[in-house]
Protein backbone atom coordinates (compact mmCIF):
# COMPACT_ATOMS: atom_id res chain seq x y z
CA UNK A 1 0.00 0.00 0.00
CA UNK A 2 2.92 2.31 1.04
CA UNK A 3 4.19 1.79 -2.77
CA UNK A 4 1.01 2.76 -4.18
CA UNK A 5 0.59 5.68 -2.27
CA UNK A 6 3.83 7.07 -3.09
CA UNK A 7 2.16 7.14 -6.41
CA UNK A 8 -0.86 9.51 -5.57
CA UNK A 9 1.14 11.70 -3.46
CA UNK A 10 3.78 12.18 -6.35
CA UNK A 11 1.49 13.15 -9.04
CA UNK A 12 -1.15 15.50 -7.40
CA UNK A 13 0.02 18.65 -8.87
CA UNK A 14 -0.61 21.92 -8.81
CA UNK A 15 -2.08 23.65 -12.37
CA UNK A 16 -0.95 27.34 -12.81
CA UNK A 17 -4.05 29.28 -14.50
CA UNK A 18 -2.95 28.85 -17.88
CA UNK A 19 -2.86 25.47 -18.03
CA UNK A 20 -5.57 22.76 -18.64
CA UNK A 21 -5.97 18.75 -18.06
CA UNK A 22 -6.17 18.53 -21.84
CA UNK A 23 -2.99 20.06 -22.00
CA UNK A 24 -1.18 17.63 -20.14
CA UNK A 25 -3.28 14.43 -22.12
CA UNK A 26 -0.63 11.77 -23.81
CA UNK A 27 1.85 9.62 -22.36
CA UNK A 28 5.04 10.95 -21.24
CA UNK A 29 8.76 9.57 -20.09
CA UNK A 30 10.58 11.16 -16.96
CA UNK A 31 13.92 12.99 -18.96
CA UNK A 32 17.12 11.00 -17.53
CA UNK A 33 15.23 7.89 -16.29
CA UNK A 34 15.77 9.24 -13.30
CA UNK A 35 14.29 6.50 -10.25
CA UNK A 36 12.72 7.57 -7.01
CA UNK A 37 10.12 6.56 -4.40
CA UNK A 38 7.76 4.28 -5.86
CA UNK A 39 9.02 4.76 -9.59
CA UNK A 40 11.63 2.21 -9.67
CA UNK A 41 13.10 1.35 -13.64
CA UNK A 42 12.07 3.82 -16.39
CA UNK A 43 8.67 5.28 -15.67
CA UNK A 44 6.65 6.81 -18.25
CA UNK A 45 3.16 8.27 -17.50
CA UNK A 46 -0.11 8.08 -19.58
CA UNK A 47 -2.63 11.27 -18.65
CA UNK A 48 -5.96 10.42 -20.07
CA UNK A 49 -8.84 12.38 -20.00
CA UNK A 50 -9.78 11.11 -16.40
CA UNK A 51 -6.95 9.04 -15.17
CA UNK A 52 -3.06 8.32 -14.92
CA UNK A 53 -1.44 5.40 -15.67
CA UNK A 54 2.14 4.68 -14.79
CA UNK A 55 4.41 2.24 -16.22
CA UNK A 56 8.11 1.02 -15.99
CA UNK A 57 8.93 1.80 -19.66
CA UNK A 58 5.75 -0.30 -21.23
CA UNK A 59 4.86 -2.82 -17.86
CA UNK A 60 1.66 -1.58 -16.52
CA UNK A 61 2.44 -0.86 -12.78
CA UNK A 62 -1.01 1.18 -11.36
CA UNK A 63 -3.59 3.44 -12.77
CA UNK A 64 -5.80 6.21 -10.49
CA UNK A 65 -8.57 8.49 -11.70
CA UNK A 66 -7.93 12.36 -11.01
CA UNK A 67 -10.37 15.65 -11.28
CA UNK A 68 -9.39 19.52 -11.73
CA UNK A 69 -10.95 21.54 -9.59
CA UNK A 70 -9.29 25.63 -8.71
CA UNK A 71 -6.67 25.09 -11.05
CA UNK A 72 -5.59 21.78 -9.20
CA UNK A 73 -5.07 18.58 -10.58
CA UNK A 74 -6.27 16.39 -7.05
CA UNK A 75 -5.67 12.74 -6.42
CA UNK A 76 -6.85 11.74 -3.28
CA UNK A 77 -6.55 15.47 -2.12
CA UNK A 78 -3.07 14.71 -1.31
CA UNK A 79 0.23 16.58 -1.75
CA UNK A 80 0.78 19.03 -4.33
CA UNK A 81 3.84 19.36 -6.35
CA UNK A 82 4.07 22.95 -8.25
CA UNK A 83 4.19 22.11 -12.12
CA UNK A 84 5.22 23.80 -15.45
CA UNK A 85 5.90 23.75 -19.49
CA UNK A 86 9.05 24.75 -20.46
CA UNK A 87 7.94 23.94 -23.42
CA UNK A 88 4.28 22.42 -24.78
CA UNK A 89 6.60 18.93 -25.25
CA UNK A 90 8.68 19.26 -21.71
CA UNK A 91 7.18 19.46 -18.13
CA UNK A 92 9.10 20.13 -15.06
CA UNK A 93 7.52 18.83 -11.84
CA UNK A 94 8.75 20.08 -8.33
CA UNK A 95 8.12 19.35 -5.12
CA UNK A 96 9.24 19.91 -1.61
CA UNK A 97 9.65 16.06 -1.93
CA UNK A 98 12.15 15.78 -4.56
CA UNK A 99 15.79 17.20 -4.27
CA UNK A 100 15.47 18.87 -7.31
CA UNK A 101 12.67 19.83 -10.31
CA UNK A 102 11.74 16.61 -12.49
CA UNK A 103 11.37 16.93 -16.47
CA UNK A 104 8.56 14.87 -18.30
CA UNK A 105 9.11 14.71 -22.11
CA UNK A 106 5.88 14.52 -24.04
CA UNK A 107 5.76 11.49 -26.42
CA UNK A 108 5.63 11.84 -30.28
CA UNK A 109 5.71 9.61 -33.02
CA UNK A 110 8.59 8.97 -34.31
CA UNK A 111 9.31 9.86 -38.30
CA UNK A 112 10.90 7.08 -40.41
CA UNK A 113 9.74 4.85 -43.50
CA UNK A 114 12.12 2.09 -41.97
CA UNK A 115 10.93 -0.60 -40.36
CA UNK A 116 11.80 -2.00 -37.40
CA UNK A 117 14.15 -4.53 -39.11
CA UNK A 118 16.07 -1.92 -41.35
CA UNK A 119 16.20 0.34 -38.45
CA UNK A 120 18.29 -3.06 -36.83
CA UNK A 121 20.63 -3.23 -39.23
CA UNK A 122 21.43 0.12 -39.12
CA UNK A 123 24.61 1.47 -37.03
CA UNK A 124 24.99 4.71 -35.27
CA UNK A 125 27.78 6.84 -33.80
CA UNK A 126 26.54 9.10 -31.48
CA UNK A 127 28.35 11.98 -30.11
CA UNK A 128 27.75 13.41 -26.12
CA UNK A 129 30.12 15.02 -24.30
CA UNK A 130 33.07 14.55 -26.73
CA UNK A 131 33.10 10.74 -26.56
CA UNK A 132 31.88 8.00 -29.31
CA UNK A 133 29.29 5.91 -28.14
CA UNK A 134 28.03 3.08 -31.39
CA UNK A 135 24.95 2.35 -30.97
CA UNK A 136 24.76 -1.39 -32.58
CA UNK A 137 21.42 -2.58 -32.29
CA UNK A 138 22.48 -6.68 -32.84
CA UNK A 139 25.81 -6.38 -30.73
CA UNK A 140 24.32 -8.49 -27.92
CA UNK A 141 27.40 -10.74 -27.29
CA UNK A 142 27.90 -12.83 -23.87
CA UNK A 143 29.90 -10.84 -20.67
CA UNK A 144 29.61 -7.31 -22.91
CA UNK A 145 28.51 -4.66 -20.26
CA UNK A 146 26.77 -2.05 -22.29
CA UNK A 147 24.05 -3.09 -25.14
CA UNK A 148 21.87 -0.93 -27.32
CA UNK A 149 18.13 -2.32 -27.86
CA UNK A 150 15.66 -1.00 -30.29
CA UNK A 151 11.82 -0.62 -28.67
CA UNK A 152 8.58 0.76 -29.62
CA UNK A 153 6.13 2.08 -27.03
CA UNK A 154 2.80 2.86 -29.08
CA UNK A 155 3.66 4.88 -32.21
CA UNK A 156 7.65 6.06 -30.81
CA UNK A 157 10.82 4.28 -31.09
CA UNK A 158 12.86 4.54 -28.36
CA UNK A 159 17.23 3.59 -28.16
CA UNK A 160 17.24 1.77 -24.89
CA UNK A 161 20.50 0.96 -23.13
CA UNK A 162 21.32 -2.24 -21.11
CA UNK A 163 23.83 -2.38 -18.31
CA UNK A 164 24.32 -5.96 -17.15
CA UNK A 165 21.13 -7.24 -18.64
CA UNK A 166 18.85 -4.61 -17.07
CA UNK A 167 17.67 -1.17 -19.03
CA UNK A 168 18.96 2.08 -17.34
CA UNK A 169 17.90 4.41 -20.01
CA UNK A 170 15.83 4.85 -22.89
CA UNK A 171 15.61 7.95 -24.75
CA UNK A 172 13.18 8.78 -27.40
CA UNK A 173 13.61 9.07 -31.63
CA UNK A 174 12.27 11.77 -32.52
CA UNK A 175 13.25 10.61 -36.61
CA UNK A 176 14.86 7.92 -38.07
CA UNK A 177 16.11 7.85 -41.41
CA UNK A 178 19.85 5.49 -43.50
CA UNK A 179 21.64 8.30 -42.41
CA UNK A 180 20.71 9.76 -39.23
CA UNK A 181 18.92 9.33 -35.94
CA UNK A 182 17.70 12.40 -34.10
CA UNK A 183 17.38 11.42 -30.48
CA UNK A 184 15.37 13.95 -27.69
CA UNK A 185 14.14 14.49 -24.54
CA UNK A 186 17.77 14.85 -22.39
CA UNK A 187 17.96 15.60 -19.12
CA UNK A 188 21.28 17.98 -18.93
CA UNK A 189 23.19 19.53 -22.32
CA UNK A 190 21.35 19.85 -25.74
CA UNK A 191 17.84 18.69 -25.63
CA UNK A 192 17.86 17.18 -29.06
CA UNK A 193 21.27 15.18 -30.52
CA UNK A 194 21.77 13.69 -33.73
CA UNK A 195 23.94 10.08 -34.14
CA UNK A 196 24.94 9.40 -37.41
CA UNK A 197 25.11 6.42 -39.90
CA UNK A 198 28.25 4.45 -39.43
CA UNK A 199 29.65 2.71 -42.81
Amino acid sequence: MKFIDSYFVFFTLLLSTSITAQELEGKWVISGNKSFGGFPGIHLMEVSEDSLSHYNFDQFVTKTSYETEDNKLKIDTLAFAEFSFKNPNRLSIASPRLEKPVDYIRLVPTETNLSTEEIRKIKYDLVRGGKNFIIDFQDHADGKIMESYLKKVDDTFFLVIHRHGNPITAVPIEKITQEKMHLYGFMAGPNKLVASAVE
